[in-house]
């Protein structure tokens, strides 16, 4: 059967800059016209030139620099305007040098150091809890038997280069069969419908949303929270995990997961530096290590690790626990000890006491001494973000983590 031939474009590759209208084919004329004639000026050519060398040769050098900033200018505006270029350049050049920083946790408490992180490396990893099963996110849980999303749409949000990303991603629809849903969420359920399996969503949606790094979830598996407390009371769920209240012995996945994506363990491996938290104990922070791949190479992961202590405890979850108490219950779970501890020793505002102590939430207590006797390093200082909300400043935590690359 006859066969039509591919056209010399498709063949030949670079013949498409040839294009008419490209914009392009005019300026590297005129960049071909400088170069000969500043070699004309500088050899002489043959015959010679009708102008002093000198001469010919500062026409030339003009004409080559016009017409290859003029291509350039040309070519970069396709994708960006060009006033804006050498900032981006830069940016980028100098994010590409900075460290390979591995955080896990979920919620708002990542999303922030993620934020403090993107303005120093191009190199974040976050790996997110996703056992979540509440609100818009429990709800497509049922509906399309997917892992929790809207931690992972905080930390897509946090990392994206685009300033105004982070508000459509978190709009919520008020009415119609979308109520309740943000964009962000319905944005992963849509990829994972496309793309009919949820790690490959994933991998997607970092690509579509130009991350300076990547977000990951802790498992592309649908699994659920299971807590056993002091008492012996097993409950399974995290709302139903948050609602029971009491003090927790231990959490683990159920079912079981088998499949972590390969880029978390890759990231682990080439850490600088892994840092665990801030965020909910036990329904952030730990689950999000939890999967038994991942547990075992952040085990044997050479770069330090860092746990960042929150600011207050959480009711029905953390009551009356101290920084070291929120330790040991990350190395019971981890079986690795935190090298060191970030904890906030500065005072907080009464009126902040106040509001949140209306909440069951209160500072919590630091004694240096048993971590002293464990050998852990504290980084302890005002770690606090001005206002009236009790939470981490992104850019003193992430200065104060990178101190330690």
């Amino acid at each position: 059967m006859w066969r039509r031939r591919p056209s010399l474009a498709k063949r030949f590759p670079a013949l498409r800059w040839l294009y008419p209208g490209m914009r392009v084919k005019r300026y590297a004329a005129l960049a071909g016209l400088g170069a000969l004639l500043l070699s004309w000026g500088l050899g002489p050519l043959f015959p010679p030139p009708p102008l002093p060398g000198p001469l010919l040769s500062l026409l030339g050098l003009g004409l080559l620099a016009g017409g290859i900033r003029a291509m350039n200018r040309s070519m970069l505006a396709a994708f960006t305007r060009p006033e804006e270029v050498p900032e981006r350049v830069y940016v980028r050049r100098k994010l590409e040098a900075g460290p390979r920083v591995v955080a896990f946790g979920g919620g708002t408490g990542l999303s922030r150091v993620l934020k403090g992180l993107k303005e120093h490396t191009a190199h974040a990893t976050a790996i997110v809890a996703v056992t979540d099963d509440g609100g818009s996110t429990g709800r497509l849980r049922l509906s399309f038997g997917l892992p929790a999303v809207g931690d992972l749409v905080d930390c897509l949000s946090a990392l994206s280069d685009h300033p105004a990303l982070p508000r459509l991603l978190a709009y919520r629809f008020d009415r119609g069969e979308v109520r309740g849903h943000t964009f962000g969420n319905l944005f992963l359920v849509t990829l994972n419908q496309v793309a009919g399996d949820f790690a490959e969503a994933i991998r997607e949606a970092n690509a579509i949303l130009n991350l300076r790094g990547q977000v990951l979830p802790a498992t592309p598996e649908a699994v659920r929270l299971r807590a056993r407390f002091q008492d012996g009371a097993e409950v399974e769920g995290e709302v139903a995990v948050r609602a029971r209240g009491g003090r927790i012995r231990e959490v683990a996945l159920v079912p079981e997961p088998q499949e972590v994506m390969p880029e978390a363990l890759q990231a682990l491996r080439r850490a600088d530096l892994v840092v665990l938290g801030p965020g909910s104990l036990y329904t952030s922070v730990i689950p999000s290590f939890l999967p038994r791949p991942l547990k075992e190479t952040l085990a044997r992961a050479k770069a330090p690790l860092v746990y960042v202590v929150n600011l207050m405890t959480e009711p029905g979850e953390t009551d009356g626990y101290t920084a070291y108490d929120h330790y040991k219950a990350i190395a019971y779970h981890l079986g690795r000890r935190p090298e060191m501890v970030l904890v906030h020793t500065a005072p907080i505002p009464e009126e902040v006491r106040a509001r949140y102590a209306r909440e069951g939430r209160h500072p919590v207590a630091f004694d240096p001494r048993p971590f002293a006797v464990d050998g852990v390093r504290v980084l302890a200082g005002d770690f606090r973000e001005e206002g009236p909300l009790a939470q981490h400043d992104p850019r003193k935590v992430v200065k104060a983590l990178l101190s330690l690359v």
